[in-house]
């Protein structure tokens, strides 16, 4: 009898722990999906937060005649994360070595299989540069300066995907019709851009006439004096593909260290959120340091621009300064 009881004992608890949910059971209750993945937020390394707010936007003081014809108005903008700072040669530099690093592996066929059967490069591996597989990754032929041995820019491409969101938002507005008839899958919104990834030095001497400028193209992006310097050269599909990069730079450490998930992506800052940003919190000043005069009062210029008319050096810089500077 004693032991009858005991197991009586023991299915009441089985059904106890079933009633509360354990095991995925039915609770008759709206409690929430279990087990979800955590999540936390994140600090990104560089950057800095700017609160929501309001940008009032339009007409300034300098554009009298289009005050007549458009109206000032407010915009909303959400909180986000931005740089703070430009993105320096250093930073880009290391977008552009995991671009030529990828390609290498690539040519040595160097790759292993993941748990889940995926393909992954072998970071661990060491490239040996000098072997004839990778030619193709350098100047060869008459296109070789002095013997050199140095890498031909137009190979480094970078393959990304993006996802048309407006464009599947505009053809599924009936989302359960479009559903039924099959007109479209979610492939036709994914969207590939092969992207040369290499800055364009030349600009030193194609944007700046009657100057000297040779030696910032030959030195400006790879020289260790202008790490810290912003990058240039970079158009905005450049600029998209690095954010991507970005992001899975990112999205991979986050991987293997199990921290959880980040549902956002890196991104170039929308029009107002950079207006926003860029004003520094200074509603309608002319200067993100407020006030109308471009020197402080010592008589130092507060930003580095073309102060006076052929006279760039008063402000401490020929040309680009130190991007936290």
């Amino acid at each position: 009898m004693k032991k009858l009881i005991n197991n009586i004992a023991l299915l009441g608890l089985l059904a106890i722990l079933f009633s509360c949910g354990g095991g995925g059971g039915n609770t008759g209750q709206l409690i929430g999906a279990l087990d979800r993945p955590t999540w936390k937020g994140i600090n990104p390394y560089g950057m800095v937060y700017v609160p929501s707010g309001t940008l009032h936007i339009g007409p300034g003081d300098q554009d009298v005649s289009s005050t007549f014809v458009q109206r000032s108005k407010s915009i909303s903008i959400n909180g986000f994360y931005m740089d703070d700072t430009e993105i320096t040669n250093n930073e880009y530099r290391q977008f552009i070595q995991y671009i030529r690093d990828s390609i290498a592996h690539t040519y040595l066929d160097n790759f292993y299989e993941d748990d889940d059967g995926n393909q992954k490069i072998d970071w661990e591996f060491e490239i040996d540069w000098s072997d004839e597989t990778l030619d193709d990754l350098f100047h060869q032929g008459d296109d070789k300066f002095h013997g050199g041995n140095e890498i031909n820019a137009s190979k480094l491409l970078f393959e990304y995907s993006w996802y048309d969101w407006k464009r599947a938002a505009s053809d599924n507005s009936d989302w359960q019709r479009v559903q039924k008839e099959g007109g479209v899958t979610r492939g036709d919104y994914i969207n590939k851009d092969e992207v040369i990834v290499y800055p364009d030095t030349l600009c030193w001497i194609r944007d700046f006439a009657y100057s000297y400028n040779e030696p910032m193209t030959r030195n400006y992006f790879w020289h260790p004096a202008y790490d810290d310097y912003p990058v240039v050269g970079i158009n905005w599909k450049m600029a998209k593909a690095f954010c991507h990069w970005r992001t899975q730079l990112w999205d991979s450490f986050q991987a293997v260290r199990g921290d959880g998930i980040n549902s956002e992506d890196f991104r170039l800052p929308t029009e107002h959120e950079w207006e926003y940003a860029a004003r520094g919190g200074h509603e309608s000043s002319p200067y993100p340091w407020g006030g109308y005069y471009l020197r402080n009062a010592k008589g130092c210029l507060l930003a580095n621009f073309k102060p006076g008319r052929g006279n760039y050096p008063e402000d401490g810089g020929l040309y680009t300064v130190k991007a936290d500077a």
